[in-house]
């Protein structure tokens, strides 16, 4: 819905805009660099396939070079432009690249420049109503992005998929919520302290790891499901979860301290540090998700697809703690002390068809993931009764008609000499009860 009547200069609205084009412009940018490098790939394999031992115009290739057979290959001003073809689109895609990360960049420096003027503006830290945390929320996945990723890792095979989260989250912060709610408010006497900074800013951090994780699990879904030349483009699937572990690895401390602050801050303000409150409990549950992603990837060696799943499923979880449970308490009548956020308004906005469709996509996908799960947890059944529906392998034969293999004489053997051995212990025990009758 935008802003209660937008003025352009440099202003808020006109710095988040900015950012907001900024962030379609990458997504298009990463997506087009990945599009040239899988042009580039498949133009490896052609000229890997068609090989041919090459000479300069006029010139004859030596008999006997390449396969063993006399070749004579003229190389044209089209083949050198066929040679220079992969160049060329490692060049674009490295341009695109580019452009890409400095279109993020030029967003987060956007998103932070009116984020500060609202700072000014409000008097305190935007980190109040649900469009502040969602905008905040925006700005951290940015930041964790750039440094995890483009710093630390060198990737930008996650671009795409991280650069989609972000838009998605800034149009629902800028489409979904009412242009009322963005107003700055000022603070309650309940949020008057220096905890306010420091707990909401491991909330922003831990959940924007959880979202860029997020993002390296829908890049390891296209690699694994999508068998095209995009999704050659992509690192391996090993690579791709990594990435995604290290995310986790590094939001899973930022939610421990998150939890922590809280319950110093609610022992501060409420003299007792955890009353159940339906926030509180929805971030143990994000946490114990996350607890749960790194058990099984730690101590039970898990890996593959289910590991993206779980990502997916947990920046639900994050979700649902972030901005769900507003609705929750509206809808069901529960009292929260963190209903604050929801800004001037006494209930939360509507869903709308947008908000109807996000829910269900995320239905869908905890449907899949649970049928993917089920799938891999339980698949002897599966093979059991393939086991069953096969037909017997047929044995060898001997010479004489008769089913051998290898180990039948070594097993006919055994066989045997087991039976002898119960013959014979038999005749033992029925040969000392005798003894033991014959004694009465």
């Amino acid at each position: 819905m935008g802003f209660q009547s937008p003025t352009f200069g440099l202003n808020e609205p006109t710095f988040t805009t900015l950012a907001y084009m900024c962030y379609l412009l990458a997504f298009l940018c990463y997506s087009g660099y990945l599009i040239a490098r899988s042009g580039r790939a498949r133009a490896r394999v052609q000229m890997g396939a068609g090989a041919a031992v090459r000479v300069r115009a006029g010139a004859l290739a030596l008999a006997g070079a390449g396969d063993g057979t006399p070749v004579a290959t003229v190389t044209s001003r089209a083949d050198e432009a066929g040679e220079a073809g992969p160049v060329a689109r490692a060049s674009r895609a490295d341009l695109l690249g580019n452009a890409g990360f400095g279109l993020v960049a030029l967003a987060w420096v956007s998103l932070t420049t009116a984020l500060v003027l609202r700072w000014i503006q409000a008097g305190h830290p935007p980190y109040v109503t649900l469009y502040e945390i969602t905008t905040m929320l925006v700005w951290g996945t940015t930041l964790v992005y750039l440094v995890l990723f483009e710093g630390v890792l060198k990737t930008r095979a996650a671009g795409a998929f991280v650069t989609l989260l972000i838009f998605c989250l800034q149009s629902y912060a800028l489409w979904f919520i009412p242009a009322d709610l963005k107003d700055p408010i000022p603070l309650v006497p309940a949020l008057r302290s220096y905890w306010l900074m420091i707990h909401v800013s491991f909330a922003i951090l831990a959940y924007s790891s959880f979202a860029t994780a997020a993002g390296a699990g829908l890049a390891f879904l296209a690699k694994h499901y999508l068998k095209n030349t995009v999704a050659s483009s992509l690192p391996s699937e090993a690579a791709i979860e990594e990435f995604m572990f290290r995310a986790v690895a590094v939001g899973f401390p930022l939610q421990t301290m998150l939890l922590i602050t809280g319950a110093i801050w609610a022992q501060e303000a409420w003299t007792k540090p955890w009353s159940w409150d339906p926030k509180e409990t929805w971030a143990l549950v994000t946490w114990l998700t996350y607890a749960a992603y790194l058990h099984v990837r730690v101590q039970r060696g898990v890996r593959g697809v289910t590991m993206a799943w779980l990502s997916l499923i947990g920046f639900g979880v994050v979700l649902f703690t972030f901005m769900g449970v507003n609705y929750l308490v509206s809808w069901f009548g529960l009292q929260s002390m963190h209903t604050y956020n929801l800004g001037n308004a006494s209930q939360p906005p509507s869903l709308g068809v947008g908000g109807v469709l996000v829910v269900a996509t995320f239905v869908v996908l905890l449907a899949v993931a649970l049928f993917s799960w089920l799938r891999i947890r339980f698949p002897m059944r599966a093979r059991t009764r393939a086991s069953v529906s096969a037909p017997a392998p047929a044995l060898p034969t001997s010479t004489n008609g008769s089913a051998s293999t290898p180990t039948s004489a070594r097993t006919a053997r055994a066989a045997r000499a087991t039976r002898s051995t119960q013959a014979t212990s038999t005749q033992v025990r029925e040969r000392a009860l005798g003894d033991k009758q014959l004694t009465r």
